[in-house]
């Protein structure tokens, strides 16, 4: 287990990184990755939309754009992050939570969405079943996840930080969470870093 796939460990990180977030997760997360995170969600205009590990708002802005504020709910383990999203995003609503144990009942939402979290989960499988637990049949569950690199040494040093799965466990996850029509792209920022990150679609059956 990476360091970083610690709750405590992961809140004391982004209570400190918070405030250069904003300039450094563009170099990795583009505005193409985001749309392409939302579009995989197949999300309508008046949908009701969760997401998971909204850190500063980078993807709560697309989907705000897409379905409106007052229609997205967004939750993260780390108050130091989520005060940037609640300042850019009155009318949404955002919640301190963990998204192994999301406070919310069954199929409430339309699609759930998280991108740039998984990462810093201690169980996965768990947190993309939850994910599929409150949204409603039909919908999708989305996750952007750093990939397992391909070189053997940055490979071993990345897992020593935080989670870096395959595609294929990503795909597994979603296989066992009861998730359909499972779709996946590996994508990234720009054309030498092609495939950073893989981004997997599920819908709940």
């Amino acid at each position: 287990m990476g360091i970083l796939e610690d709750k405590k460990r992961a809140r004391i990180f982004y209570k400190y990184f918070s405030k250069v977030y904003d300039y450094i997760n563009p170099i990795f997360y583009s505005s193409k990755m985001r749309e392409k995170v939302v579009d995989m969600a197949e999300v309508g205009r008046d949908d009701f939309i969760l997401e998971v590990g909204c850190g500063t708002g980078f993807t709560t802005a697309e989907i705000v754009r897409r379905v409106g504020e007052e229609n997205v709910v967004a939750v993260d383990l780390t108050p130091e992050q989520m005060v940037k999203a609640v300042t850019r995003f009155e009318n949404s609503n955002f919640l301190l939570g963990d998204a192994e144990n999301l406070p919310f009942r069954d199929s409430v939402f339309d699609a759930a969405i998280s991108a740039g979290s998984i990462e810093y989960w201690p169980h996965p499988q768990k947190g993309i079943e939850e994910m599929a637990r409150v949204t409603k049949s039909g919908g999708r569950v989305v996750i952007l996840a750093p990939r397992k690199p391909d070189n053997f040494l940055v490979r071993k040093f990345a897992e020593s930080v935080m989670l870096f799965p395959s595609t294929q466990q990503c795909v597994s996850w979603f296989m066992n969470a009861g998730l359909e029509d499972i779709r996946y792209v590996e994508t990234g920022p720009y054309r030498f870093w092609s495939k950073l990150v893989v981004i997997i679609s599920g819908r709940v059956p």
